[in-house]
């Protein structure tokens, strides 16, 4: 066998053998830890209720007349957090829909709405459209992997409890949208972990369509935790002219002004370079806010997760290279946070909204204040 032929197997033989000796480290935890399967959201119209959870018209910016939040200190603000009043919100599931381009099934998406007596009740996008205050800013979230339906629902209400108790007087209407994160499962930790990063970022395309429903008069604010960074940046990647997984979205998002936040963010530290996988998302947004720990554990080992992967965007930061390629207008459009210090090795997005600091950093990008 030639030295060139010797060459081009060496960079897939070492990556697989990473996963071979990760996964035969991390696969008697996993399994250890596998949940029940989920029922299905769309079962009932009527999901249960909720134990123990407390929980002016405007266009897009032009490069002249853009309005971008100031560089934000982890402890510059301290909001005391304060009872919050019965929560009304939205969970917009995917779970139920076509997750791959090829697949055959339904494009649409399941909508619950959590209302003040306590009940998750069955909707559909047209209300949930009908029922947004024209104006005000709305903040949609997407969490990681490895999430299921019940977790999911007990931590939508524990955040939006979070975000509304950090600014009780300021409106905002808040969904949540969740994604089939979960089994099953190859108990191959790199390998499904890898599964359920190209399916978040083919959710993108539901994401899309569900930015499309909103009335174009209500500013968006887009947070993605872990592997729903890559549903985050999938959606402004396509809404900024690109293409996820060579197909495009056909529909608008409109011209309404769009911010981001990504938590945990499980992507290359170089994936929103021009030409690179999410190159043209930051076309489409005023303003992005990366919340940095350098020493979030998981993330660690983002390296396993595909083959010639880069340093996590979580952990790396956007690096002065990064910052040099995307150039001019859209690079002044970045933030960072470095959250490290509140975090330590913490990944999960609990310890993101439990912490106030943290919610404080976030508030410019979710008020448009």
């Amino acid at each position: 066998m030639s030295e060139i032929s010797l060459q081009g197997w060496r960079g897939p033989f070492l990556f697989w053998l990473r996963v071979l000796i990760l996964s035969l480290v991390c696969s008697p935890v996993v399994v250890g830890q596998e949940l029940p399967p989920l029922p299905s959201p769309s079962a009932s119209p009527l999901i249960g209720q909720f134990d123990g959870v407390t929980p002016t018209p405007a266009t897009i910016s032009t490069e002249a007349g853009a309005v971008l939040p100031a560089p934000v200190a982890i402890d510059s603000v301290d909001h005391n957090f304060i009872a919050c009043p019965t929560p009304c919100y939205w969970i917009v599931s995917s779970r139920c829909s076509v997750q791959n381009i090829h697949e055959s099934g339904r494009w649409g998406l399941d909508v619950y709405q959590r209302t003040p007596d306590g009940c998750l009740s069955q909707s559909n996008v047209s209300t949930l459209a009908s029922q947004l205050v024209p104006g005000m800013p709305v903040c949609i979230f997407s969490h990681g992997s490895f999430v299921q339906w019940e977790s999911q629902c007990k931590e939508a209400g524990q955040a939006y409890s979070a975000f509304h108790s950090a600014c009780p007087n300021m409106p905002v209407q808040m969904i949540f949208f969740t994604w089939p994160s979960d089994g099953p499962y190859t108990y191959l930790l790199p390998v499904d972990a890898s599964i359920r990063g190209v399916r978040a970022e083919f959710n993108g395309f539901h994401l899309s369509y569900l930015m499309s429903q909103i009335p174009e008069t209500c500013p968006v604010c887009l947070i993605g935790h872990s592997h729903g960074t890559r549903v985050v940046l999938s959606a402004l990647h396509l809404a900024g002219g690109g293409d996820i997984q060579g197909h495009v979205f056909t529909g608008s998002i409109g011209n309404r002004r769009v911010r981001a936040v990504l938590a945990a963010a499980a992507t290359d530290h170089f994936w929103l370079n021009p030409g690179n996988r999410y190159g043209c998302a930051l076309n489409r947004v005023e303003c992005l806010l990366n919340l940095q720990n350098r020493r979030d554990f998981p993330l660690a080992f983002y390296s396993f997760s595909h083959p010639f992967a880069g340093a996590s965007l979580a952990r790396r930061g956007f690096t002065n290279r990064d910052i040099n390629r995307i150039g001019g207008y859209n690079a002044s459009k970045i933030r960072e946070c470095d959250v490290t210090a509140e975090l330590g090795p913490d990944h999960l997005w609990p310890q993101y909204f439990g912490n106030r600091e943290i919610v404080s950093a976030m508030l410019p990008y979710i008020y448009f204040q």
